[in-house]
């Protein structure tokens, strides 16, 4: 390992503050031997499952329904649904209602973080087999 030639960049150091001793020891061995980038990206996911358990993990994701977007967040025992068309929300539930994923509608207000104009929560009762259309 030669220390002289690394170079760790302010948000870089940040991390290495937030690691323990011996974390400490083997970011910099992984710096040398991997790169900076691929060592942050590995000791930022260890700190995140020290500190955050896994079945409290929030997942994010756009779809495009028609000309709209669709922003679609789950959380362990809630899904929040943001668009600016009240309709893809609509379409969105009912899919997910013919799968089998029993919703129940909450009232919650929309944050700062939410940029479309319609917002919508439920409530995750329970998964059950497919219903049909017919």
């Amino acid at each position: 390992m030669k220390l002289e030639e690394l170079e760790i960049l302010e948000n870089d150091f940040d991390l290495f503050t937030a690691l323990d001793d011996v974390d400490k020891i083997e970011f910099l061995y992984d710096v040398t031997e991997i790169g900076t980038e691929e060592a942050v990206y590995k000791h930022v996911q260890r700190l995140a499952d020290k500190y955050i358990p896994h079945e409290q993990h929030i997942q994010s994701e756009d779809f495009q329904v028609g000309p709209y977007r669709l922003c679609v967040t789950s959380f362990p025992d809630k899904i929040t649904l943001n668009s600016n068309s009240l309709k893809a929300i609509k379409q969105f539930v009912r899919k997910l209602f013919i799968d089998g994923v029993l919703l129940w509608p909450l009232k919650e207000k929309k944050t700062e973080y939410d940029m479309y104009r319609f917002f919508r929560v439920y409530k995750i009762l329970g998964r059950v087999g497919p219903f049909s259309e017919n």
